[in-house]
């Protein structure tokens, strides 16, 4: 096979033409990270002012005269930036709940807008069901019934929507196919919204599924980030397999640990110093591709191996070769004390690739392409690299293909990616503040 053909490359190592295949594609994906990365230069001397103004430090670049002995400064950006944050979270979280609601259409695309009962079938014999062994009574919905009969209206119960329990309803409607697709010509008859209750019911499990998964926290980073810096991004959501901690006892009486493993959906927060998009491109959809740097242990870098469609043998020669992490210079000025590179030489730089990608490339490389697909035609793919190996690629699993990122500005700029946030919008009022403040102390000092 061509794919286990020995080449040599400039160092005179021996690889198969699938490895050396896929240095090539590892270094593609490289340069464009590397062009990302030198788009961004502007953007992250505009965030690391307004870090700076919101931290309450001068940066490391501010020279002051000889005259100038105070070295005061004046929070107003961090009270201004708190205010937001706070506004935006009592918005958006306002009503207790997540922010995300489902409602059906205008017109319901499977599912019928309306349902009735058909003229005359509402007076059918009862139901008999099974509840825990004991048979009960299914009586007709529309009869009032009678005092101390133990059963109560509820509340706001009218004759369209049933007296009492309505699952009742809808199982005796559904045993009895009484239910017309279609509204009731009768106004006192029973109607109800298939369309409505699947939006509801849908909606109750997103919530669940949400709040399992710490979403609320994720978001409230998101919005905080936001408003410091100008812009919040959101990754996901994405399958995982979250451990249920459960005990079992058993006949003798010991409990035994026997957790469970389920699939549940996550939102994961993304710093923005750590998102690099396509610099052509002004929002999410524009973009035809992203990269999401990762800074891992070793640790983290072995739990790789345990998610699908890793290579294991990547990650064993990474950890073999070493640490690779190089701290960034915008890292070096966010550090607020006298930290050096020292405390970084045990991490690794994982890169996470999602974007369009020659289909001839991904062939050559081993990934399952479609057939009826050009060498020619592009694909979405997903590839995680580290030290220019590559740990992962498959083409993108999501169905339709989208880029599973999601970015909001606090203030929109038209042309640019990034928006604007208020620490930038205050940047002059801080300098004026501290300004005066440095002047009037060193007055007053003068004076004295």
């Amino acid at each position: 096979s061509l794919y286990f053909e020995e080449v040599e490359n400039e160092q005179g190592i021996n690889l198969t033409l699938e490895e050396n295949l896929q240095n090539n594609l590892a270094g593609l994906i490289n340069d464009r990270f590397i062009s990302a990365e030198n788009a961004r230069d502007l953007d992250e001397q505009r965030w690391l002012g307004a870090y700076h103004n919101y931290r309450g430090m001068y940066g490391k670049n501010i020279r002051f005269r000889e005259s100038e002995k105070s070295r005061v400064f004046v929070k107003v950006t961090k009270t201004k930036v708190l205010a937001a944050f706070g506004q935006l979270v009592d918005v958006i979280f306002g009503a207790n709940k997540f922010p995300i609601g489902i409602s059906e259409t205008k017109v319901p695309e499977g599912v019928s807008e309306y349902a009735h009962i058909e003229p005359g079938l509402e007076t059918s014999q009862p139901v008999v069901e099974e509840d825990e062994g004991q048979d009960e009574a299914v009586d007709n919905p529309y009869d009032i019934g009678y005092e101390g009969d133990g059963r109560v209206l509820k509340a706001g119960a009218t004759f369209a929507t049933g007296k009492f329990e309505e699952i009742k309803l809808d199982k005796l409607a559904a045993e009895k196919e009484m239910l017309v697709e279609g509204p009731s010509p009768n106004p006192q008859a029973l109607e109800i919204s298939p369309a409505q209750k699947a939006a509801r019911r849908m909606e109750k499990i997103i919530h669940d599924q949400i709040e399992e998964s710490n979403g609320a926290s994720e978001i409230r980073n998101s919005l905080f980030e936001s408003a410091l810096f100008g812009t919040g991004i959101v990754k996901g959501p994405f399958n995982f397999n979250k451990t249920l901690h459960r005990w079992e006892q058993g006949e003798s009486g010991d409990r035994t640990y026997s957790p469970v493993d389920v699939r549940v959906p996550r939102l994961e927060f993304v710093s923005i110093w750590d998102f690099f998009p396509d610099p052509n491109a002004t929002n999410i959809d524009e973009a035809e591709y992203v990269f999401h740097r990762h800074r891992m242990n070793r640790t983290q870098l072995r739990g790789l191996g345990k998610m699908p469609y890793f290579d294991k043998n990547a990650i064993r020669e990474c950890l073999q070769l070493g640490p690779n992490y190089v701290e960034k210079d915008y890292e070096q000025e966010l550090k607020d004390d006298s930290r050096n590179e020292e405390y970084g030489t045990q991490q690794f730089e994982v890169l996470e690739y999602w974007g369009v990608m020659d289909a001839e490339y991904c062939r050559q490389v081993g990934m399952e392409i479609d057939e009826d697909i050009d060498d020619l035609d592009e694909v979405q793919i997903n590839a995680w690299l580290c030290g220019g190996k590559m740990l992962r690629a498959v083409v993108n699993p999501f169905t339709p293909f989208r880029i599973p990122y999601h970015a909001f500005s606090y203030e929109k700029n038209p042309y640019s990616f990034f928006g604007i946030g208020v620490a930038e919008n205050m940047d002059d009022s801080q300098k004026i503040m501290n300004g005066h403040a440095r002047m009037a102390i060193d007055n007053l000092a003068l004076s004295g």
